[in-house]
């Protein structure tokens, strides 16, 4: 069998030294740091005033180095590709977010974001196009790496914390919400591979004892910053984890011995579970979940102002930090319903909606990537979960919102029957002809 017929089929190209593996981690990476990671502390009415300092116009150039990777590497053409559901998805929200920058009150801000959004898009589309499927698993790994590497890096060199939050750990100047969902994300995939420590996969296999030393990290880190919601997304993707790792009769009994272990957690450690939780707050403002019971009302009242297109893209940001002090929706659907209005939220739904059914399907495929489908459903539902309290999965610019497109890539790619096979990506490529030299041609 030729070379080239081996690659149609398995998906196998000869790799250099920085192969077509590397790129989209350093990519990544790079975005999500440059977007999230806080190395000063900036009034949030600066954020919305368009002021930019030394740190945004860094992030904008990082931004714009991947941007200019990707046009160099992959150049683009006129030609007309078919498209799935969940690529014409994600191009219509990302369209959307664009053209609800042009009115929103906050145009310097809302450019940037959907400038942002457009770049996060392209390497998204370019890791589905040019790249094999265990390029999405270095990502995953590279991820766990990163937070675990923050976390010991938050405990070795404490920043000042907020006066608001003085005693929820963080890392550098990242309010602990953001801290949590960076931490939820990194615990719920740390936990897919340990469960899926056995399944066959592409790309990276690491001993299960590396992956559990990333999780103890990573858990302790959940637990010190105290974030309700992020460890609410945990503990779900973490159940939708148990509950598609096995089937039939073992997954009911892993249901009853997970029950167990739960109740016996709740009688041994629940007035520290209840103190987690409750953080010696005050019935009313439990009641209102931190005044966000309040800004959803506000909400409310700015969406029916302009329920089709909504304010525009970041308007949410600013509404709310000029009526009653905070910053973002809190809520996913609530921060896409005042953005970018009925119109931006049947999108975003329809995005979610795609990737959820794509991957439920992958079931039906032989061979079924079967990691991949628990991985995409878990991560996906542990930032459904923590969405209902933070903004992150329906704002830009987010670690949330990049890993909602990687997701669409990568049920996208996992779908394909033509996608790159379950064979490990280090296997060279005289191993595969000989393997396959078999095979008709």
């Amino acid at each position: 069998m030729s070379w080239n017929a081996l690659r149609r089929r398995y998906g196998v190209a000869r790799r250099r030294t920085y192969d077509a593996e590397r790129w989209p981690v350093g990519c990544v990476l790079a975005l999500i740091v440059a977007s999230e990671y806080k190395f000063r502390v900036r009034a949030d009415d600066q954020s919305v005033s368009g002021s930019p300092d030394l740190f945004v116009l860094a992030e904008i150039a990082v931004y714009a180095a991947v941007a200019g990777f990707l046009f160099l590497r992959f150049r683009p053409t006129s030609q007309l590709r078919r498209a799935d559901w969940i690529t014409c998805s994600a191009y219509a929200y990302a369209a959307v977010l664009v053209l609800s920058a042009l009115y929103s009150p906050y145009r310097e801000l809302a450019l940037v974001r959907a400038c942002q959004v457009v770049v996060v898009l392209a390497l998204s589309r370019s890791i589905a196009r040019h790249c094999a499927r265990d390029a999405l698993h270095r990502i995953a790994h590279a991820f766990a790496v990163l937070v675990s590497a923050s976390v010991v890096f938050g405990v070795v060199v404490p920043f000042p914390r907020l006066p608001t939050q003085p005693d929820r750990f963080t890392w550098l100047y990242l309010h602990p919400v953001d801290a949590g969902q960076f931490l939820a994300l990194a615990v719920v995939i740390l936990v897919a591979y340990a469960f899926g420590h056995r399944l066959a996969r592409p790309g990276p296999h690491w001993p299960l004892p590396a992956y559990l030393a990333l999780l103890a990290i990573c858990a302790a880190g959940l637990i010190g910053s105290n974030t309700r919601g992020a460890a609410f997304g945990a503990i779900v993707g973490c159940l939708a984890i148990a509950g598609l790792r096995w089937r039939g009769r073992r997954r009911l009994e892993i249901a009853v011995a997970l029950a167990l272990v739960l109740i016996t957690a709740w009688l041994a450690t629940g007035p520290l579970i209840e103190a987690f939780f409750v953080r010696g707050e005050s019935a009313e403002r439990l009641a209102s979940l931190n005044s966000r019971t309040d800004l959803w009302a506000y909400a409310l009242e700015a969406f029916l102002q302009r329920p089709l297109y909504g304010h525009g893209l970041t308007a949410s940001q600013g509404l709310f930090l000029d009526e009653i002090g905070l910053g973002g929706g809190h809520n996913g659907l609530v921060n896409v319903l005042v953005d970018a209005g009925l119109l931006g939220a049947v999108v975003w739904l329809v995005l979610l909606g795609c990737i959820v059914t794509a991957a439920v399907a992958l079931r039906n495929l032989r061979p079924e990537p079967r990691l991949d489908r628990i991985l995409v459903l878990a991560v996906l539902s542990g930032l459904l979960a923590n969405s209902m309290f933070t903004e992150g999965l329906g704002a830009p610019a987010n670690v949330a919102c990049v890993w909602l497109f990687l997701l669409a890539a990568w049920t996208s790619m996992a779908s394909t029957r033509n996608s790159p096979p379950m064979l490990p990506s280090h296997i060279p490529i005289e191993e595969v002809e000989r393997r396959w030299s078999d095979e008709p041609r």
